[in-house]
């Protein structure tokens, strides 16, 4: 299962005045000249977070997240009395990104967005098809009434009835069967602190108690911090009160303008704040969309599987770059370490990662922890002698073994990938005149073993894994 890329820091950041008294906030990560990527956040007014910049290949993306209008480190943030909502819609946010593209010198972009961030991409796409490469969209939103409807106007209480009636808290009870969306508009900007500020708790508590298949508690604690639930509670009713500004249907009727452009749409199947259905319906219009539906999933993208897709699309699109000199796609001539090297070996079935330099390569080695019992993957440098993989526990002449040799040595059995080959073997360590001709075909692929040797008191195993 593949999950987050390390944390890493921007190399670039700063501040980008778009019109109305509105400055709003970028970063960029990862590589310099790498495929760029823009990520859009969610809410809307939810901002962009650290975790985010960890979607992405570090070394194949040059990875863009900056804070919509009102929200996070953007000014006026959405929770003062200097925001002014009515210059906050879709259609700023669109000229914010297009300003956002040219100001940082970017031809084209993949555009990666879930829940508010899918129907900012798609709004986007669907004015500047020839600036986007690929589209990437989480928990897929049009923000049609019915979709509006179905979690504000009771649809997702029958699945929430004790987080729907702390969102109906705030609400005088004679007026909770008008239209909610109205009413919370007059709470959220009462000028009374002790009404506004109950009403936006209560409006963000909603979201976090719904956004996960099993809600989580840090989740919740998260989306009721005072600042960010007034901010992002304000800026989400706004947009919903107006539908976003779209014409009914107007994203998933215009989605024709999407041709050429490849689009990975990747769903929740119990997703309760943005239901499966607009991603289904959509799939059927948007030319050559791909649907993953996650069959035990809700709505947040860290969820295991939906992370899991999300990482592998990212993936899969990085190396549709640019070029190098050698004409060799960027992500297949770099050399891979460590996890990123079994992720990428295993996603496209050692297609990356197998040569992991020319003329050396790699299988990926699963054993069970001796101590913790699970699983634990290892991309090891193999030659296959008499139909069976063999592999060395140089560790680099280190004075002890590697950590997958002593999980082998309490559990022979492992399971062994050789490019899409997939096969469970028992492992034996070989000696004498067999360790010393295989030691030899080893060496001749990885010379260093030798050196190795040299370094070290112990005798370096030699390991067979015989098919079982």
């Amino acid at each position: 299962m593949l999950g987050l890329y390390p944390e890493i820091e921007p190399y670039d950041h700063g501040m980008l005045p778009v019109g109305d008294g509105n400055v709003i906030y970028w970063e960029e990560c990862g590589n310099p000249a790498g495929k760029p990527v823009a990520f859009l956040h969610g809410g809307p007014g939810g901002g962009a977070s650290a975790r985010h910049r960890r979607l992405f290949d570090p070394e194949g993306y040059r990875i863009l997240l900056f804070d919509q209008r009102g929200c996070g480190r953007s000014t006026p943030h959405g929770s003062t009395a200097e925001a002014d909502l009515s210059v906050n819609t879709t259609w700023h946010l669109v000229a914010d990104m297009e300003l956002l593209r040219e100001d940082r010198g970017i031809d084209r972009w993949q555009l990666f967005g879930g829940s508010w961030g899918s129907v900012l991409a798609l709004a986007y796409a669907e004015q500047y098809p020839h600036r986007v490469s690929e589209l990437v969209l989480r928990g897929v939103a049009t923000l049609r009434v019915k979709e509006i409807q179905w979690l504000f106007g009771g649809g997702a209480a029958c699945l929430f009835p004790e987080a729907w009636s702390r969102f109906l808290a705030p609400v005088p009870y004679a007026r909770r069967s008008d239209n909610l969306l109205e009413v919370y508009h007059e709470l959220l900007h009462h000028p009374d602190p002790e009404v506004h500020g109950p009403a936006a708790i209560a409006w963000s508590r909603w979201e976090g108690e719904t956004v996960k298949f099993t809600p989580q508690e840090e989740v919740v604690s998260a989306f009721t911090e005072p600042e960010f639930a007034l901010a992002i509670a304000r800026i989400e009713n706004h947009y919903f009160r107006h539908g976003g500004w779209l014409a009914e249907d107007q994203l998933i009727r215009e989605a024709g303008k999407l041709t050429g452009i490849p689009c990975v749409l990747v769903q929740g199947r119990y997703d309760v704040v943005t239901p499966a259905t607009t991603a289904w319906e959509l799939a059927q219009v948007l030319p050559g969309a791909e649907l993953k539906m996650i069959s035990d999933a809700g709505h947040a993208f860290d969820e295991p599987r939906t992370l899991h897709e999300l990482i592998s699309t990212t993936d899969r699109f990085a190396p549709r770059w640019d070029e190098h000199e050698n004409n060799e796609p960027r992500g297949t001539t770099r050399m891979l370490y460590g996890d990123e090297h079994v992720r990428r070996y295993e996603e496209t079935d050692g297609e990356v990662g197998h040569e992991w330099k020319p003329g050396v390569p790699t299988l990926v080695l699963t054993t069970k922890g001796r101590k913790s019992g699970e699983d634990r993957k290892f991309a090891l440098i193999y030659q296959e002698v008499d139909g069976n993989p063999v592999i060395v526990a140089s560790k680099g002449g280190a004075p002890n073994h590697p950590g997958w040799y002593l999980n082998l040595e309490a559990n022979p059995e492992a399971r062994v990938q050789v490019l899409a080959d997939k096969f469970t073997a028992r492992a034996r360590t070989v000696s004498g005149e067999e360790r010393a001709r295989l030691w030899d075909k080893l060496a001749e692929v990885w010379p260093d073993y030798n050196e190795y040797a040299k370094k070290t008191d112990r005798e370096i195993p030699v390991v067979v894994l015989e098919r079982v």
